[in-house]
This record gives C-alpha cells, sequence and structure tokens, in this order.
C-alpha cells in the first residue's frame, strides 16, 4: 500500500505544477530615431509535439485484489509478482498548442503471479481454480515424486491491449511532462499455472475457466520519457476457491504499479 500511496503523491504534485506555468519574452526593436522600444510578451509555453502517454518498455509490480476496488485477495501470493511489456501508443488527436489530446495504440505483456512455495493452482473437473499442498499434488500418480519443495509456483499468461487515454501536458524548467487516464482493452491468453519441483518447471494446468476478455483503468505520469504507470482491471480475470471456506468463491483482479521508458 505504501506504493501506491507514493504514486499518488506524485500525481497529486504534477496536477497542481501545471497552473504556474508560464514565460515571458522581451523583444528588443529600434525605432528609426535611434531610440529604444522594449515590448513584452507573455505567454503559455508551446510544444512541439505531444509526449508519450505508455512507455516503450516496462516493468510492473503484480497484486491480485478481490474485486476492483476491494481489499487484497486472501491468497498465498508472492511479493516477486511481475508483468513485462511493451507499448506502442502515439498521438491520434491534440490541440493546437499542444496541451491535451488523446492517445491510443497497441501493447502486449507476459505476467507472472508467484504464490507460496507449497501451494500450486489447480482446477478441478468443473474447471474451477482452487489451491492445493504441493505434496497433495506430487503425491498423485503421474504428478512426480512426493515431498518434493517447490522453488516456484506460478500463473503466467499472455496479454494485448488496446489503449485509450486523455491527456494533459506541460513543462517544467522545459522539461516535457505530461498527465493522462484512459481505460484499455485486454485479451488474456496462454493462461497456465506451473509449479518447479525435483529440479524442473511442470505445468499443473492450463484448462483454468478464466475471462479471456477484460477492460483496465490506467493512469500515467511522464517525465521527460521516464513514466510511472498504474492499472487495475475493472472486470475480473477468474475465480478461486477461498482457501479458509472452499465453499465460498473469490473473484480475482490484477492490479500493477510500473516504471518504463520512451525511446524517441
Amino acid at each position: 500500500m505504501k506504493r501506491f500511496t507514493i504514486f499518488a503523491a506524485i500525481l497529486l504534485f504534477a496536477t497542481t505544477s501545471i497552473f504556474a506555468q508560464s514565460e515571458k519574452t522581451v523583444i528588443i526593436k529600434e525605432n528609426k530615431d535611434g531610440e529604444e522600444k522594449v515590448t513584452v510578451v507573455e505567454r503559455w509555453f508551446h510544444n512541439n509535439k505531444m509526449v508519450g502517454a505508455l512507455p516503450d518498455l516496462y516493468y510492473s509490480y503484480l497484486n491480485l485484489r478481490d474485486g476492483a476496488f476491494g481489499p487484497e485477495a486472501n491468497i498465498p501470493l508472492r511479493s516477486s509478482s511481475f508483468e513485462w511489456g511493451i507499448y506502442s501508443v502515439e498521438p491520434i488527436f491534440c490541440t493546437p498548442g499542444h496541451h491535451f489530446g488523446i492517445s491510443s495504440g497497441f501493447g502486449i505483456s507476459n505476467a507472472y503471479n508467484y504464490f507460496s512455495h507449497d501451494i500450486v493452482l489447480r482446477v478441478d473437473a468443473d474447471r474451477d481454480a482452487y489451491f492445493q499442498s504441493l505434496n497433495a499434488y506430487s503425491s498423485e500418480e503421474g504428478n512426480g515424486p512426493t515431498n518434493n519443495y517447490a522453488h516456484r509456483s506460478f500463473l503466467r499468461y499472455w496479454s494485448l491491449r488496446v489503449p485509450v487515454m486523455l491527456q494533459l501536458q506541460w513543462q517544467i524548467q522545459n522539461t516535457p511532462m505530461a498527465l493522462a487516464a484512459g481505460a484499455e482493452v485486454e485479451l488474456r491468453f496462454g493462461v497456465r499455472s506451473f509449479a518447479r519441483y525435483g529440479g524442473a518447471k511442470h505445468k499443473v494446468t492450463d484448462n483454468l475457466d478464466y475471462n479471456p476478455w477484460g477492460v483496465n483503468a490506467l493512469f500515467s505520469l511522464n517525465f521527460d520519457n521516464s513514466i510511472i504507470f498504474f492499472r487495475m482491471n475493472l472486470t475480473e480475470m477468474f475465480k478461486v476457491k477461498d482457501m479458509v471456506t472452499p465453499d465460498t468463491n473469490i473473484g480475482l483482479y490484477q492490479m500493477a504499479i510500473g516504471f518504463g521508458f520512451k525511446f524517441d
């Protein structure tokens, strides 16, 4: 939660800074009598172009929530969960001074949600997801030798994304900055659960009953082609049985905060 508080503070600073951005240009002219005439022109800055709303290459920290704006899900998730990806996003509309614009494009990512060492994510005959201890899983016929310690157990998937973002741009001492907010459509595929034990990676299941389509809220802050962004699922990814009360299903939503770069 501390990471998201810091991110919110940065966004607040950027929003309040825009109202202080003006500059004065002094033009000195000579008239025919050799006298100097000084003209002072005050104007808002003018940008040559819109800066990128999303990074070309990024890395983000992941968490799973119980609901779009709910608490952290009660599952054995490790803090090493991450996502890497790329975006190709360009302005599709902007005002003459390049202060406001709309950006869109395309993105692809690869996400890894890591679970506790001794837990694996499985599905039952109805494709409902549940967590099982590694010893119980590996002791079943065909799943490998018993009493193997899992170095890593994780859920991996790919996503294709199409974002649309409203963008506000300004400068601080000639350094371009931009604040953007919007939404994106996400297509998930290649969703698989894995466990590492016995010195090798083993596929646990690729038959998870997940939602392939999603809609995300998306926010970003650009500072001279360095970009911080925040993403939140607005639609459920999949359900998993609660480990404490197995008759209860938890709806899982992904949340990410990341950092990346534009290579203009």
